[in-house]
């Protein structure tokens, strides 16, 4: 299996057929260059996009809190 930031990733090779235009335009969008960059960085922004949105369903449900402003300046200052 390849080693990545020496974190052992599970690897599939395999042959799709891709849209040419599609892949482009997500090349621009991502700033990537080729085929398997290109669609890992997309695996992940779209795996992130979802994990955002539950944690927003989850805030919008009260099953997951948010801290106010004054919390997170607390949390910021130096502890030095």
């Amino acid at each position: 299996m390849p080693w990545d930031s020496d974190i052992q990733k599970r690897m599939h090779k395999t042959t799709v057929e891709i849209d040419l235009d599609a892949l482009e335009e997500a090349q621009r969008h991502l700033g990537t260059s080729g085929f398997k960059e290109t669609l890992n960085r997309a695996l992940e922004e779209v795996n992130a996009g979802a994990r955002a949105r539950q944690a927003a369903q989850y805030v919008a449900e009260g099953r997951m809190s948010m801290p106010t402003l004054e919390e997170l300046r607390e949390m910021r200052k130096p502890r030095f």
